[in-house]
């Protein structure tokens, strides 16, 4: 196969042709330092059969670090945690580069009160701060900073560097029209505005010699009015050459780019970026060229290399997915690689400030050979085959449990297996085939058109039983809809497509909008109907950018926000808009509302068997990640982990407050009208936590909530001692203004803060950093009361 070519770049001899690009992992310590963590994340990809590893962006301006958690190499004394890094790669039989940028216009250091800088005064819509204009002596001070960082790299023994030219970040906005508005010899221009890029790599040269390795990542298309075009960069690549660049590594966008094309989603075409790559390509005379997105299968990266769209192929959420996947190609085990889906939860984990992590990959520091071995083995009964169910059963298999699973339906895979129907989410296929071969590999017990019975626990006797039952959708109260012959969301993507041509479809979240555009592809006239002021609230908010405008944008699809339907009179719906009368005609009604919870019969288990666990939606609706990091957690440590309270036990301390907003916030029935309990067990948590007290016993802080049409709250910080209440403080440090529809969630975990902000829902006014410490007190507590 082509990928597995050698090919010698500047004396540099990589073993095959993938790279790993740079990817942020949060997995640093504190002020950039190379942890523990870090170096067995880098390892496993190592020894998976990489042939050269990107490790992620590294600053050497605390003014330029795209995120709090980034690598540093500010200063000298980071060399030895670096040389530890790139000894790790290394001796796994990968080449190593350090990838090292400036973030210019979109770095967060605003977050620490301190300014950011850019070509011109230009802001950026993803922080909305408006940026310091570079000097020009400024600007010669930066290109030394990429040149001493880039020497410390290769003291650290690194093989090299790339250089970040894309995505937005400062060399990108040099070269954009709509960021560089200068008027003197960095301005202007295409030759001026790449002038910075040129001094960079001719000082990064300069500064470490002919025999290190120098690469460029460099957009392909800015996807951005005011960015550059294919033919503009590949003029730019073209210098690059021209001045001794030895790789040219092509991504595409900005982080301000409609559609979010910087990491593409599971409905962008494989190998996006490649028929851009072939371009840039036939400029070159000899410089090779590498391209990502979308590259998950053996067979779009080899397509690539064959059909001379690049030299390499840069490959990256399916490294997180599966480290060892250019491994098992090349042992012709490929049914066994876990693909990626390319569902951005990995890209989300980093825009919330968390560290990495897999919707499809729930261990990304280790390996099935790692799970230890059970030394108490029990008889397990899971109930439901979805992700939750399966990934259990995975790994409580493999660690020598005996492990039997039922599902009542005909197939395992639970809800994915609609997902995989709806038109922009086809990839989730990928984790629903791995299961498969996983369950067939492994031999796992499962017998499936099986529904619980009491029979089965005298049959099996298990020690323990595993809830893994899904969702039911929640159907909403409207007079009359038990009149109607409407149909739910799952009947529609298991093929019971209506026969009208007007068809409503009430719920404007993941499931609504799947359905919807699932009808729209079959040429129906879809009106999605919201409750709320926003389509998608439930999505990330990266892939709402995505998802959203599409679906907006399709003249199949009409979208109400903002609407609450009342009634049905015959082939009418009925309701308020922004508390004004509403009506609207249809041939066919698909109910695609909130789900809630599924597992009728807990209360007899709980009667029945020592240990019942809850998993997955049917503890609380959420994503793929969620479900299956929680089987994966049970399976790993169900020894430990307790199991479900006892009716009894539950009734005994039904009056305490923290027990009664838990039960609240997990049966969904948690409103407006709890905030003040909320935040009264917050207070408490946060005055007795010693993470959050070793973080504000100097602070003094206040914080004002403003809900929309609804009450005022606030918490006061004075030396890390925290109060809350009801009504308006004076002066204070920071307002969060919310949309009734996310108050609730922002205060109890479940919309996440920075996601909100995105998505405008929420509005801060005073500091940011300040806001981000508000949710990560957020965080803990819902970690200290178990909702996370």
């Amino acid at each position: 196969m082509k990928i597995f070519e050698p090919i010698t770049i500047n004396n540099v001899e990589i073993k095959n042709r993938i790279i790993m690009p740079g990817m942020e992992t949060n997995l640093c310590l504190e002020n950039g330092f190379i942890s523990e963590d870090i170096l067995k994340y880098y390892e496993l990809r190592a020894k998976g059969g990489v042939g050269l590893i990107v490790v992620e962006g590294a600053y050497f301006d605390k003014k330029g670090r795209g995120t709090d958690h980034m690598i540093s190499i500010e200063k000298r004394n980071r060399i030895q945690g670096l040389r530890k890094l790139a000894n790790t790669i290394k001796k796994n039989g990968a080449k190593a580069a350090l990838q090292i940028y400036h973030a210019g216009a979109q770095s967060t250091a605003f977050l620490s009160g301190e300014d950011i800088v850019a070509p011109s005064a230009v802001p950026t819509k993803t922080s909305g701060v408006m940026p310091k204009p570079l000097s020009k002596r400024e600007i010669k001070g930066i290109v030394k900073g990429y040149a001493k960082a880039s020497l410390r790299a290769k003291k650290a023994g690194f093989d090299g560097v790339e250089i970040h030219a894309g995505h937005g970040y400062l060399i990108g906005q040099f070269f954009a029209p709509l960021f560089n508005k200068r008027k003197d010899e960095y301005g202007g221009s295409l030759k001026n505005r790449a002038r910075f890029a040129l001094e960079v790599l001719r000082a990064v040269r300069k500064k470490c010699g002919d025999d290190f390795l120098i690469i460029f990542r460099l957009n392909c298309r800015d996807y951005i009015e005011g960015g550059l075009e294919v033919n503009k960069l590949a003029k730019i690549a073209k210098m690059l050459e021209e001045n001794g660049v030895d790789l040219i590594n092509i991504t595409a966008g900005f982080f301000d780019s409609p559609l979010y094309p910087v990491v593409p989603y599971m409905n962008v075409p494989r190998g996006v970026y490649s028929e851009y790559s072939a371009i840039i390509k036939k400029e070159l005379l000899k410089t090779p060229i590498s391209v990502v997105g979308r590259i998950n299968t053996p067979e779009i990266a080899e397509k690539i290399l064959t059909e001379e769209r690049a030299d390499m192929v840069t490959i990256g959420r399916a490294l997180i997915a599966d480290p060892n996947f250019p491994k098992k190609i090349q042992e012709g085990n490929e049914e066994a690689i876990n693909l990626c889906i390319g569902c951005n939860t990995c890209l989300n984990q980093i825009m919330i400030e968390e560290q990495v992590s897999c919707a499809v990959n729930p261990n990304l520091l280790g390996t099935n050979e790692d799970l230890p071995k059970t030394e108490q083995p029990q008889k397990v009964l899971i109930i439901g085959a979805g992700p939750a169910g399966l990934e259990a059963a995975r790994v409580l298999h493999l660690r020598g449990h005996e492990v039997f699973v039922i599902d009542q339906r005909e197939k395992i895979g639970g809800s994915l297996n609609l997902a995989t129907v709806a038109p922009m989410r086809y990839e989730i296929k990928n984790l629903l085939e791995h299961y498969r071969y996983v369950v067939d590999d492994l031999g796992i017990n499962i017998q499936l058109e099986t529904p619980y019975n009491h029979k089965l626990l005298e049959k099996f006797q298990p020690e323990a039983v595993i809830i893994a039952t899904g969702t039911t959708l929640k159907i909403p109260e409207i007079k009359s809809l038990d009149e109607s012959d409407y149909l739910l969301y799952s009947d529609v993507l298991s093929g019971n497509v209506p026969s009208g041509k007007e068809i409503v479809v009430l719920g404007g979240g993941m499931r609504g909008i799947d359905v919807g555009d699932y009808l729209a592809e079959k040429g129906k006239s879809v009106t999605i109907i919201e409750e709320t002021g926003s389509l998608g609230s439930d999505l990330y908010a990266l892939v709402a950018q995505e998802i959203v405008p599409r679906i907006m944008d399709n003249e199949n699809i009409k979208v109400i926000l903002d609407t609450k339907i009342e009634e049905i009179n015959g082939k009418q719906l009925i309701g308020k808009q922004k508390k004004e009368y509403f009506s609207t005609n249809f041939d066919h009604l698909v109910i695609a509302t909130n789900p809630e919870p599924d597992c009728p019969f807990e209360a007899e288990l709980k009667e029945k068997v020592s240990k019942v666990f809850k998993i997955g939606d049917c503890k609380k609706p959420r994503k793929i990640h969620e479900a299956v990091n929680e089987g994966y957690e049970l399976g790993l440590n169900i020894e430990s982990i307790k199991g479900l309270p006892k009716e009894g036990d539950a009734a005994e301390t039904e009056r305490d407050l923290r027990t009664i907003v838990v039960k609240k916030v997990q049966e969904r029935t948690f409103t407006l009208e709890d905030i003040p309990d909320y935040l009264e067990v917050m207070v408490n948590i946060c005055n007795t936590s010693e993470k959050i007290q070793k973080k504000a016993r100097r602070l003094k802080l206040q914080f004002q909530f403003s809900i929309e049409d609804g009450p005022n709250y606030w918490i006061k910080i004075q030396n890390g001692q925290f109060t809350t209440g009801e009504g308006q403080v004076e002066d204070p440090d920071v307002t969060i203004e919310m949309q009734k529809a996310v108050a609730a969630g922002i205060f109890t975990g479940d919309v996440n803060t920075t996601a909100a902000y995105m998505r405008k829902q929420i509005k801060f006014q005073g500091s940011m950093r300040h806001g981000i410490k508000f949710q990560k007190w957020t965080n803990e507590v819902t970690k200290e009361l178990g909702l996370d």
